[in-house]
């Protein structure tokens, strides 16, 4: 049986019109008309109003609407952006949950790399150092920390890189355990050869004086992304990236062959999947090499265009000119950074405090989704749902998630999938949310309206005022919406 919404159950009875049940069909009920109070004057208080009554066969269409109220302060405890707290080595043994420590400094994303260079000319990991590792990924998680995961062998410029066989070994030792706490690893930098892991110095198997450096180079991106499928890595500088998987002979030439280009975007295309991190962000005019002076322009502009597809990160290395407050908040925008390290370097990071950037750069980095406006439209078979949510952060969101929206009301929950990937809510843009409901298939009841993107630790809040239900981790659009 058809429902029929309350106020054209009372009209119903009020006149006497049983036929009026018999095949239901939409009314549009316009807004009443706005009257100026200049005309007042003019208008007849005692006249007759004519009441406007359902003829036979129509129904009742119902609109609500809804705007919200901006606070950016929420979007500092979401996940997988903004200022993270170093060093959470995974290779070392407490015997407390060092994690706690990381929402305790204000934060809820932690740099934890696993440092091997005491295992460099060896093929099997200790059993100890294993154990250590997924004791420490086990903290995380029930710590709620994300993590920005590395593998290094080096901690200064000169040390050797492992070979290639050992590296893999390494790699294929600790897999299961990565992909058992998969959830809690935020992004993969690429890490592994180099000094400090940054593929700085190259040394054996990824020198270019070797003849097969450029498939020892791509032999470890490979397996990390074996090991994450569904994860970004990110790579030291756009110049690696070009050379490996673009149109370079050599380090630092010109091409735009590995660029992320919209067609290939949030594919398995290699290339896709490949992101960037800048350790030493605003240091000179090439960020210390980050950007090859050949063309600083070009490159620059290659790590933009990526940024919009995949994440961008790092962490400042000396205070420069560069890091004026202004200057900071426009790279960052302009680069779509998503994340950036809050504890070191100290100098830089009491300059934005004393600059009064500070709490933007907090709030902004990464995504920042705000709602806007809320139209539901519906009878009593069909419900049509448009949510506008703009994203006011320097990035979109690099992690992939479901977006439903959810009736419940009681014991009564309809889940609806949102047929867009989060990773398209661009920075600067404003989304329409939409979802039509067959209501034939809802029970009556007293209902409520939540957005979900993503779900437990992963879940994200909107940037509103009261809006956010941590009880249900999911965001309270609207209440009191009845369904008869």
């Amino acid at each position: 049986m058809i429902r029929k919404i309350t106020i054209a159950l009372s009209l119903i009875f009020l006149f006497g019109g049983c036929d009026f049940l018999n095949k239901p069909k939409m009314v549009y009920v316009e807004n009443p008309p706005i009257v100026d109070d200049n005309t007042s004057d003019n208008i007849d208080v005692n006249q007759t109003i004519p009441e406007v009554v359902p003829t036979k066969d129509e129904d009742i269409e119902v609109t609500i609407k809804e705007s919200y109220t901006e606070d950016s302060s929420v979007n500092i405890d979401n996940p997988d952006r903004g200022l993270y707290d170093s060093d959470y080595n995974l290779d070392i043994n407490e015997s407390y949950n060092r994690f706690e420590d990381v929402h305790k400094n204000g934060y809820s994303l932690a740099y934890a790399p696993i440092d091997l260079e005491n295992y460099l000319t060896t093929d099997i990991l200790p059993d100890g150092l294993l154990k250590t590792v997924e004791k420490n990924l086990s903290d995380a998680k029930s710590a709620s920390v994300k993590i920005i995961f590395r593998v290094k062998y080096s901690s200064a410029i000169g040390q050797d890189d492992p070979t290639k066989e050992i590296a893999i070994s390494h790699l294929n030792q600790l897999k299961p355990i990565l992909q058992k706490y998969k959830n809690s690893i935020s992004v993969i930098q690429a890490g592994v050869i180099g000094a400090w892991g940054e593929w700085h110095d190259l040394t054996g198997d990824y020198a270019d004086t070797d003849t097969e450096y450029k498939e020892n180079r791509k032999a470890i991106i490979a397996k990390l992304i074996e090991i994450f499928p569904d994860k970004y890595i990110q790579i030291r500088t756009p110049m690696h990236k070009e050379l490996l998987y673009g149109d370079s002979s050599n380090y630092g030439d010109i091409g735009s062959g590995g660029k992320i280009t919209s067609d290939i975007a949030f594919s398995n295309d290699v290339r896709a999947k490949i992101g960037h991190h800048n350790d030493c962000f605003l240091a000179d005019d090439t960020d210390n090499g980050t950007y090859a002076s050949n063309d600083i322009k070009f490159w620059q502009e290659y790590v933009v265009n990526d940024s919009r597809y995949a994440p961008i990160g790092g962490e400042t290395c000396k205070n420069s000119d560069y890091l004026s407050c202004d200057n900071t908040l426009s790279e960052m925008k302009k680069y779509h950074y998503s994340y950036m390290n809050g504890a070191f370097k100290k100098s830089v990071i009491d300059r934005w405090k004393d600059e009064k950037c500070y709490e933007t750069i907090k709030e902004d980095l990464g995504y920042r989704l705000v709602a806007k406006e809320l139209s539901v439209v519906y009878d009593s078979i069909y419900m049509k749902i448009i949510l506008s949510v703009q994203n006011r952060g320097f990035a979109s969101p690099y992690i992939k998630s479901d977006m439903n929206f959810i009736l419940e009301g009681g014991d009564k929950k309809y889940t609806y999938n949102i047929s867009m990937d989060s990773r398209t809510l661009y920075a600067n843009e404003t989304k329409e949310l939409r979802q039509e409901i067959d209501l034939s298939r809802v029970e009556s009841g007293d209902y409520c309206l939540y957005l979900q993107i993503a779900s437990g630790d992963s879940s994200i809040k909107l940037s509103n005022k009261e809006i956010w239900d941590d009880k249900t981790k999911t965001n309270r659009l609207k209440c009191g919406i009845i369904i008869e």
